[in-house]
């Protein structure tokens, strides 16, 4: 967490993948809903609470392989994207700039949600390149 509010994460893995940003991004969201067994699904643009409402997460189109962050619930204001990629060498997920409305225990336990996604998306994406 940076002293302006924001929040930043890389993830990445050494595995080089053919996938293109739009099948990254389907897998991530997935694993979002495979991790809270279908309590948090993306529709419409958003992160939703089974896919219906409230939207914990809005986004913004994809643009070059990245969705700005436009608000939710999460949010304490917009700001932030969140992208997808993969070349040769590596494949990987960041968020950059994402202004979380919660603070202390309750965004630890976010922030560590958003470790355990990545992680297992990034798994995914190494069992669907092999």
């Amino acid at each position: 967490m940076h002293d302006d509010g924001t929040f930043d994460s890389f993830q990445r893995a050494p595995v080089g993948s053919a996938l293109d940003a739009a099948v990254l991004e389907r897998l991530y969201w997935d694993e979002i809903r495979r991790v809270t067994l279908g309590a948090a699904r993306f529709s419409r643009g958003a992160l939703r609470v089974a896919g219906i409402w409230p939207a914990l997460l809005r986004f913004g189109p994809v643009v070059g392989g990245r969705r700005a962050i436009a608000g939710g619930v999460f949010a304490r204001r917009a700001g932030g994207t969140i992208g997808w990629s993969a070349n040769h060498e590596q494949t990987s997920v960041a968020v950059e700039g994402f202004v979380p409305l919660l603070r202390g225990p309750l965004w630890r336990f976010e922030a560590w949600l958003h470790d355990v996604i990545g992680r297992r998306f990034l798994e995914r994406v190494i069992r669907e390149t092999r």
